[in-house]
């Protein structure tokens, strides 16, 4: 990954947490929409990368507009074969599927972000999958 692109989005997501908890709305939108230039102006380049799409998904307060930004970030990922990203998507993916009240869907994601974090060396990604599972948030 570009390292000047993850500290570029790593600052706006700081600033985003920090308008969010302060609730500067204005603030919020403004570094919300210079994060998806970021994503946009790197689309289909050389310096495209999952963790810039995941992370506008992340900061995306409509859910249902945050699968097709997860859609996009996972996709990346598995062309690059990023097994880490694609677990941590999968999480997200399956955590909007329960705001969303579709918990077949939610569970299918749970288990495919498992799938993929065996894969890595993040235990603490393997061990939050793993809670997810355990949690019921699937209710199946």
């Amino acid at each position: 990954m570009d390292i000047d692109i993850y500290n570029e989005v790593h600052q706006i997501v700081c600033d985003l947490v920090n308008a969010s908890a302060i609730d500067d709305t204005k603030a919020y939108w403004k570094l919300y929409h210079a994060l998806e230039v970021i994503c946009e102006s790197n689309d289909s380049t050389k310096r495209d990368h999952p963790f810039q799409w995941e992370t506008l998904a992340d900061f995306t307060t409509d859910d249902s507009a945050s699968l097709s930004l997860y859609g996009k970030a996972f996709n990346l990922a598995k062309a690059l074969s990023l097994n880490e990203y694609m677990a941590s998507i999968q999480l997200a993916l399956a955590e909007r599927y329960v705001e969303l009240g579709m918990h077949d869907k939610a569970y299918l994601c749970a288990n495919a972000a498992n799938e993929y974090a065996v894969k890595t060396e993040d235990l603490d990604l393997r061990k939050s999958i793993s809670e997810f599972l355990l949690s019921g948030n699937d209710d199946t």
